[in-house]
């Protein structure tokens, strides 16, 4: 059995605990905190030909509230934040070669820290789950699921208006998830199947920590933030035809073609959970804030301006307008501080202080596809299995291409970027340990993405400089300064499952707490980047405050659960649960897994089963973020969630 069908069965224990930077933090932490839906259909029925069909339905409301204040130091200064001028670890690695502004990276990220204050409602979701199965004869099956969603508090925001793309995404994102038809047929005496749609697939052997096999589909970042959402909406179905077959008795044979790509889905610009005002729907360009403007100012000898000169549209701007030379002392919209006529530093730099972002740099949507050969020894039911698939990733980097606009000095527009034509290599093995159901994976990518900033260089001479202000360094418009470097990546995880009972070793802890059952799940994982370069003059830019990358990093997560049966003399049931994640040692160099030392989370919850028909649950969530420095944008971004969940 696969460790993670294990898991499977440990949640229904555990009443429904789960498993950029920041991007796979959200994804864990998410995963510790959802809903788990049952997959039992409600209403089925047996036609005259023999076909049976079944539906099922989810429907949750769940609302979050943020517990902890805004850190200043996460606020651009032009809004009122305190980021400093201490230079960055990059700057500090090589000042003569690298001039990152952190104001810059702040100014770009803190959108969705300023929309909501303490104590303000960050979602309010209302959802609608529903499956359609069909089972013919002769081996033939269908399935059809599509969610639908109104969240009512998201785009309330208290400084910032979502822009209008934005705001209707975050409000409402009706979507088809899986929907395939399946053959399942013999071939010998040989037992296999065919899948052709959209579908989801699950390979290796973590649970919570990304990056490593299980990389097929792309991940819904919203979903991991929605209270009441059940887990498999988390992922998004690719289309795709899947088979599998076995061959022999005890060795099986699994493999796909994707026929088009998609990517992760994130989470609105300025909304509570996204950190970077830049990506996901409505997602705007680049903002240069004052302090960069100082930098050169103060290299000319002449005086600093004053915060909120410049800024982003939710800047109360005090800078001079050019044609009154009176001060604007409201906000400015992206067209006039893009335009250098009615920007207040047009007059000193000649352009806007804007980097518009361009059209996305997608993959094509051929050559994706693998296969998974495992094996289960007969004698002990250990499986090992090996995989292989050919992919284009789903996780952007920026990369900037040098155009004719006089919207910033340096003629930049952004765009979001992808690597393309890349391999996985896997290796997972899964067996017994006494009551623990344990898995491991290698796996191992030649090429990875490596996030870089081409605007941090000011040395012309280096391979990664992408125009500065020195007129005889500029790159010819149609210049493109890619967003990445490729390395080798490698990751190892470790994940153990162990179902607790009154008979089992853990008996003693069920009988001190009075429960009647739990479990425990715990993963680690290490990511090691062997051909990485740290002294090559490379402007890394994998952490929100410039932090170079280790070769070396890691991370973990355990989970613990309890169940309480008929509490309170009802028939009712009572799991409480909490959850740890810890980022151990390094700084990973890819987004994924996205370790940073010291950064952590805890969820702490419990889940109510009403034990009804139709099925209900409440749950009760708190998530703690600390740690991690500069480098961990969720550090202040603690919230509180309650949800209503009824299955039918």
């Amino acid at each position: 059995m696969k460790l993670r069908d294990v898991a499977a069965a440990a949640a229904q224990a555990a009443a429904g605990k789960r498993m950029e930077r920041k991007l796979a933090r959200s994804v864990i932490v998410g995963l510790l905190a959802m809903a788990d839906a049952g997959s039992a259909y409600a209403a089925q029925w047996t036609l005259d030909n023999g076909w049976t069909v079944a539906f099922d339905s989810t429907v949750s409301f769940g609302a979050a509230m943020r517990t902890s204040k805004t850190n200043c130091s996460f606020v651009g200064n032009d809004n009122g934040g305190c980021v400093g001028d201490a230079p960055t670890p990059l700057q500090k690695s090589n000042p003569s070669v690298f001039s990152s502004n952190l104001d810059t990276l702040r100014l770009n990220q803190d959108d969705g820290n300023l929309n909501y204050k303490r104590w303000q409602p960050v979602s309010a979701n209302a959802q609608w789950t529903s499956d359609l199965y069909v089972k013919g004869t002769n081996g033939w099956s269908g399935l059809v699921r599509g969610v639908v969603n109104y969240d009512f508090a998201t785009a309330h925001t208290r400084r910032t208006d979502l822009d209008p793309d934005a705001r209707n995404f975050a409000t409402s994102d009706p979507r088809l998830l899986d929907a395939y038809i399946t053959k399942e047929f013999d071939v010998g005496d040989q037992q296999a199947r065919v899948r052709v749609g959209n579908q989801v697939l699950n390979w290796g052997e973590n649970l919570y920590i990304p990056g490593g096999i299980n990389a097929i589909n792309a991940i819904y970042l919203p979903s991991a933030h929605q209270p009441g959402t059940p887990l498999k909406n988390l992922f998004i179905p690719a289309p795709m035809v899947s088979a599998s077959t076995s061959l022999g008795k005890d060795l099986g044979l699994e493999a796909f073609y994707q026929w088009k790509w998609n990517s992760f889905t994130f989470d609105a610009p300025g909304t509570f959970f996204s950190t970077s005002d830049f990506l996901g729907k409505g997602g705007r360009g680049f903002y240069i804030p004052t302090s960069a403007v100082n930098g050169a100012l103060a290299a000319s000898g002449l005086a600093p301006l004053p915060n909120g000169t410049i800024g982003d549209t939710g800047t109360r701007i005090v800078g001079i307008n050019p044609a009154t030379g009176m001060p604007y002392n409201r906000r400015l919209s992206t067209g006039e501080l893009a335009n250098p006529n009615t920007n207040p530093v047009g007059p000193l730099v000649g352009t806007g202080t804007f980097i518009p972002r361009g059209a996305d740099n997608k993959p094509t949507n051929n050559g994706q596809g693998g296969m998974a050969l495992r094996y289960k020894f007969p004698d002990s039911g250990n499986e090992l299995g090996l995989y292989y698939y050919h992919y284009s990733e789903k996780v952007p980097f920026v990369s900037y291409q040098v155009v004719n606009t006089t919207s910033n000095p340096f003629g930049w527009q952004a765009s979001l970027d992808y690597g393309k034509n890349r391999d996985l290599f896997g290796l997972s093995y899964n067996f017994q340990v006494g009551e623990w159901a344990i898995g491991t994976e290698l796996s191992y990518r030649p090429r990875d993405s490596v996030a870089i900033d081409p605007t941090t260089v000011i040395d012309p001479a280096n391979p990664y400089y992408c125009n500065a202000l020195a007129d005889f360094a500029v790159k010819p418009v149609g210049s493109s300064c890619r967003g990445a470097i490729d390395t080798q990546h490698y990751q190892l995880h470790l994940t153990g499952i162990h179902i607790m009972s009154p008979s089992g070793s853990f008996g003693w802890l069920l009988r001190a707490l009075g429960a009647s059952e739990g479990t425990l799940t715990a993963e680690g994982a290490l990511a090691y980047y062997p051909k990485l370069r740290l002294n090559a003059g490379i402007p890394y830019a994998v952490t929100a405050d410039y932090t170079l990358p280790t070769k070396l990093s890691a991370g973990m997560v355990l989970a613990a659960s309890v169940t309480y049966p008929n509490i309170f003399g009802t028939r009712a049931s009572l799991s409480p649960d909490i959850a740890v994640m810890q980022g151990i040692g390094g700084y990973s160099a890819t987004a994924l897994p996205g370790f940073i030392r010291g950064a952590g989370a805890a969820v702490i919850g419990a889940t109510l089963d009403f034990k009804t028909k139709p099925e209900t649950k409440m749950r009760l969530d708190y998530t703690h973020n600390w740690g991690g420095s500069g480098s961990n944008l969720l550090r202040d971004r603690d919230f509180v969630s309650l949800s209503m969940t009824t299955s039918f």
